[in-house]
């Protein structure tokens, strides 16, 4: 079950009450609005961003569960949610015993030298070469910045 509460409601969420399945809106520019969803916390909050756009910061139960996946990226949840830093980013519902799927093959790098490793949102950890650790993305927090950054390049990348 998917609950959405609206933009105006939570204008700020603390860190710590942040959960899995907490679906969120941003600002992307002065028309348009994004959605997603907090799918996994491996060091940091990962997040899914919806497919969906719209001009205004209204989402329905079943323009989510019809959405397809732009982009899984890891999220400065601390600067954009609590903080409130950087972009208008706000939590907007929660979908309760949300589980992710089709992510076992999306991996992110971290650590350095003989101590590179890949992680997924299924919190599955596993020792990499420093090769394929420079090939993956890096498990490091984004902001506002660069999730509009990636969101840019994916499409541009789809043409």
């Amino acid at each position: 079950m998917i609950k959405i509460w609206g933009w105006e409601k939570k204008p700020r969420t603390m860190l710590r009450f942040l959960k899995i399945g907490d679906i969120f809106c941003f600002k992307y520019d002065e028309h348009i609005y994004c959605f997603g969803r907090i799918i996994a916390h491996v060091m940091f909050h990962i997040v899914e961003i919806f497919d969906y756009f719209s001009e205004q910061p209204v989402i329905t139960e079943e323009d989510i569960l019809s959405a397809g996946r732009l982009l899984v990226i890891p999220l400065d949840t601390y600067s954009l949610f609590d903080r409130r830093s950087e972009g208008e980013w706000r939590i907007i519902g929660h979908q309760e015993g949300y589980i992710p799927e089709n992510v076992e093959d999306i991996w992110f790098s971290w650590g350095i030298a003989s101590g590179c490793r890949k992680s997924n949102p299924l919190n599955q950890t596993v020792f990499i070469s420093e090769e394929e650790w420079r090939a993956l993305p890096s498990l490091s927090p984004g902001g506002d910045y660069d999730v509009k950054r990636e969101m840019e390049d994916k499409r541009k990348e789809n043409g």
